[in-house]
């Protein structure tokens, strides 16, 4: 037990640095002796530092464990160690779904339609929890109803999670069996790095990967770039050909991408047997839950956009089950926000 301890000293001190925790495991190949060459630099406690994890139940798995994830372990540069709060089941398959921060609602619904439908199929979504596209993954796959549905890989501590704006989506993701991972540990912020670095593991953990909605710039073309060296499916949705969203999913499908359409195509190509669902794929008011379907209907009726206040008026709802409501519907598309005021 005491290398997991002496790793997450040694991580804590570099702040997950991968290159700086590779060098001092490349020096000793112990992390008890790489704790030891800088604990004189430091008042970090190992023991202390370990009590917060389990505070939070947050697990920590070297890469030698058997719980650790075996499609990471076969790509380049795979982490030391993964924090994990959740039971990501790794026997089961994985596709990730990415895109732009700056989706269109179309694509929010897209994404969403596909996560949901995939996972209806027993497949987990892995997605990296930022705004738009991604958020709209996690959401779909909740949606669908399956336990452990959905996996959200994070650029910053577990203590700390980015964005804020979606803390309610990932309570929904572990309230619904699903998991937060990461590689950094508590007291690690999002440094710009780190989102680069976290698309590697998206890629790695995952048997292929859906591009939605990326700008020639976007990182989700970078996790594309990951998954194809790790030797993975990369799939791209086509789109409107002058939509700037479109630009890097029209590159990857001229440089070999599958062109996909709807979940089946995904399924068929991995070699999933995809079986037809009521539910699946739809975004229609049979597949909302009750607490939706009243915000929905609170708006209609207003005809014009409310605080969290005045649906909570209109809605009978409390403001929690309102809060978890309109971060699923924020995400898929289905609500905007301006200034705290919300509409269809």
């Amino acid at each position: 037990m005491s290398q997991p301890i002496y790793y997450n000293a040694v991580n804590r001190f570099y702040q997950g640095n991968y290159g700086k925790v590779e060098a001092v495991w490349n020096r000793f190949h112990n992390w008890k002796l790489a704790w030891e060459s800088v604990r004189t630099e430091t008042r970090i406690n190992p023991e202390a530092e370990w009590g917060k994890l389990l505070k939070r139940s947050v697990r920590l798995v070297l890469r030698e464990d058997e719980n650790y994830p075996p499609l990471l372990r076969e790509t380049a540069r795979q982490p030391f160690g993964l924090y994990l709060l959740g039971k990501p089941d790794w026997s089961r398959p994985m596709v990730a779904i990415v895109g732009t921060r700056r989706a269109t609602g179309e694509g929010l619904k897209i994404a969403n339609a596909f996560a949901n439908d995939l996972a209806a199929q027993g497949i987990v979504i892995a997605s990296g929890l930022a705004l738009g596209i991604d958020g709209a993954a996690h959401a779909g796959a909740i949606a669908s109803g399956a336990h452990s549905a959905t996996v959200a890989v994070l650029p910053c501590g577990l203590d700390d999670l980015y964005p804020k704006t979606h803390m309610n989506l990932a309570n929904e993701i572990i309230r619904t069996g699903g998991s937060l991972i990461s590689e950094y540990p508590f007291g690690t912020p999002s440094f710009p790095t780190n989102f680069l670095e976290r698309n590697r593991i998206v890629a790695g953990v995952s048997r292929g990967t859906v591009v939605i909605e990326a700008p020639i710039k976007s990182g989700a073309l970078v996790t594309a770039k990951l998954a194809v060296e790790a030797n993975r499916d990369v799939f791209a949705v086509p789109g409107p050909i002058n939509h700037p969203n479109y630009v890097g999913p029209h590159k990857l499908i001229q440089e070999g991408a599958g062109l996909v359409t709807n979940a089946c195509d995904v399924c068929d190509a991995l070699g999933i047997l995809y079986q037809k669902s009521g539910h699946a794929g739809s975004t229609e008011d049979t597949r909302r839950t009750s607490e939706e379907l009243a915000i929905i209907a609170a708006l209609r009726k207003a005809g014009k956009p409310l605080t969290i206040d005045a649906i909570a008026e209109l809605s009978m709802l409390s403001i929690q089950d309102i809060s978890h409501a309109i971060a699923m519907l924020s995400v898929n598309g289905t609500l905007n926000e301006t200034n705290g005021l919300y509409s269809l």
